[in-house]
């Protein structure tokens, strides 16, 4: 589909972009205490980050937020409106956002997860933009509909990332 050259494996990255997702990462975890007091927006947020990639760890939760932010920033909606979209995140297809958030609050993850939708809400330009500006992704082999629409730019775990092909020119 996509160049190899457009495409982002975290673990394989050449040293400036590796630099670059470590040092965000890092300012991720040195950020606001998650503590601190949130919002139900941003505990909704986590809650999705947690049901859409708890199994890719920190970093594939980053990349999923990127997506929700790029989303918001598109159409100028906050990220709790990108995730409530009906049908638009899996994780919300057959719960309700309260219930998904009772599930994995108490998880030791959680407290990541609600760091990195805070960073999403308040402060979107330390998102390390792994995910190449993508508004779209799907776990490896799946074959989704929209999939002759976009370009993919990164896989990040077992993650692939896309932007439509028109941000190309196609």
């Amino acid at each position: 589909m996509a160049g190899a050259g457009l495409q982002t494996r975290v673990q394989g990255l050449h040293w400036p972009m590796k630099f670059k997702v470590m040092l965000s990462l890092a300012l991720l975890t040195t950020s606001a205490s998650a503590a601190e007091s949130s919002t139900y927006g941003q505990r909704i947020v986590a809650a999705v980050l947690m049901g859409e990639a708890w199994g890719e760890g920190e970093v594939g939760m980053t990349a999923v937020a990127e997506v929700i932010h790029n989303r918001a920033k598109k159409t100028a909606k906050t990220p709790l409106a990108v995730v409530l979209k009906k049908g638009e995140f899996s994780s919300l297809r057959r719960t309700t956002p309260e219930a998904l958030y009772q599930k994995f609050c108490r998880k030791t993850d959680f407290q990541t997860a609600l760091r990195i939708a805070k960073t999403c809400y308040n402060t979107p330009e330390e998102l390390p933009n792994i995910t190449r500006g993508a508004s779209y992704y799907d776990g490896r082999g799946n074959r989704p509909p929209w999939l002759s629409e976009v370009r993919l730019v990164a896989c990040v775990g077992n993650q692939n990332f896309y932007v439509p092909k028109e941000a190309y020119g196609h």
